[in-house]
């Protein structure tokens, strides 16, 4: 009879170590994993937020001029009538004429902020799937002037020392005068084609 009730006992314990022990242990072990998922992802927020504390601190020791500046040079979306005067202010000092037949094409035209139906003051320039991966964009544009030849030339050298960032791709010469009667004053009229850039948000 003893030996009944201890065998009886032992296999009690089994019992509730296989019905009630084990499955809790199982819960205890997997919130253990829990735990140290959780915590991989709290030590990898940090870092983030001291990366991110760091980019603050850097950005806020540049400063006002050269935020400026960096706008200027690639700014995050292309002003089309901004670009047109300060090109056409370029043309002035040079004494060439004020530009004329710009150009560019409506697809290029977006508004800055997406979704918003709108304004061609401000405008993002939209190109083919080669490029969409780029964090740049593309804006192309043309326009004529005319001047001499000397005035040309340095208002290009203008447009090469500009802070905005532009290639120029295509110029046109058509002189105003007839073949052979040109002198180093005659006035030529200019088609020039740039392509100027922007950064994506």
């Amino acid at each position: 009879m003893r030996y009944f009730f201890l065998l009886l006992l032992i296999v009690a314990s089994i019992g509730i170590f296989i019905a009630i022990i084990i499955p809790r242990y199982d819960v205890v072990k997997t919130q253990r994993t829990d735990i140290a998922s959780y915590q991989a992802n709290l030590d990898t927020a940090k870092q983030l937020q001291q990366s991110r504390d760091s980019l603050i601190a850097q950005y806020n020791n540049i400063s006002q001029t050269d935020l400026s500046n960096l706008q200027t040079l690639l700014p995050d979306s292309v002003n089309n009538i901004r670009l047109i005067i300060q090109i056409d202010s370029l043309a002035t000092k040079n004494n060439l004429s004020s530009l004329r037949n710009v150009d560019y094409s409506p697809d290029q035209i977006a508004a800055a902020t997406p979704g918003t139906a709108g304004a061609t003051t401000t405008a993002a320039a939209t190109t083919d799937a080669a490029t969409a991966n780029k964090p740049y964009g593309q804006f192309v544009m043309s326009f004529q002037t005319s001047g001499s030849y000397a005035n040309f030339l340095s208002f290009l050298s203008d447009l090469e020392q500009n802070l905005r960032l532009v290639d120029i791709t295509d110029i046109e010469f058509t002189p105003d005068t007839a073949v052979g009667t040109q002198t180093a004053g005659s006035t030529i009229d200019y088609k020039v084609t740039i392509q100027t850039y922007w950064l994506k948000k």
